[in-house]
């Protein structure tokens, strides 16, 4: 996962916002770029590791920048015959899942909050599993950020961080009818980057590169 710098991706919005503090900026592109992928699902980042044989959930690790809220894909694999046999797991409810289903070959999972996934069956061995995770900024975090959403989606985030921004009452910058545009433009690039996200979700575009997780 690649990261920028906040600093570096406030230009546009200080220009608009003329004497806002910069901490103030950092905070505002912070909080939309979160409510951007919170919405959109758009970042994500793969990661791969491996199972234990009665151990149904997992940690899905952690990052100093990143906060993990969803799973995009699950798939696991094992060797058979020399060679790696995978298959996709299904995202599932888990109250649905029969509590009495002996252990086996996990085909079922489901996020649980926070950064973590359970499996069904529950692994009778030791499977490779690799995923696609969806991440956020970290709100403690409002230095850096993932570079993935704004390469198509900056200017969208930048609006997200002027609708804020230009509504705070009492200050030089204050303009409740800009901040309405800079909203809507907001609104349509989450669209816009929900259909892209859904996209290479179908094509199965990752092109990130993977890390490991670590079973808790």
């Amino acid at each position: 996962m690649s990261l920028v710098q906040v600093n570096d991706q406030l230009a546009n919005i200080a220009q608009i916002v003329r004497r806002c503090p910069t901490v103030t900026l950092r905070r505002a592109f912070v909080s939309a770029y979160r409510t951007f992928c919170d919405a959109t699902k758009f970042v994500t980042v793969n990661a791969t590791g491996a199972t234990e044989a009665g151990v149904a959930q997992y940690a899905l690790g952690s990052d100093p920048y990143l906060e993990i809220i969803g799973l995009r894909a699950v798939q696991l694999s094992q060797p058979v015959g020399g060679r790696a046999q995978a298959w996709p797991a299904v995202p599932s409810d888990p109250s649905t899942w029969d509590p009495n289903m002996p252990d086996g070959r996990p085909t079922l999972y489901a996020y649980v909050p926070h950064g973590q996934f359970v499996l069904h069956a529950t692994p009778d061995a030791v499977y490779d599993v690799s995923y696609t995770a969806i991440v956020q900024p970290k709100t403690e975090n409002v230095s850096w950020v993932p570079s993935e959403g704004l390469s198509q989606f900056s200017n969208a985030i930048e609006a997200g961080a002027l609708a804020y921004l230009l509504r705070i009452p009492g200050e030089p910058w204050t303009d409740p009818n800009m901040a309405e545009r800079h909203d809507r433009d907001f609104r349509v690039g989450i669209s816009n980057a929900k259909a892209q996200a859904q996209r290479n979700h179908n094509m199965g575009s990752q092109r990130l590169r993977s890390r490991p997780f670590f079973v808790r």
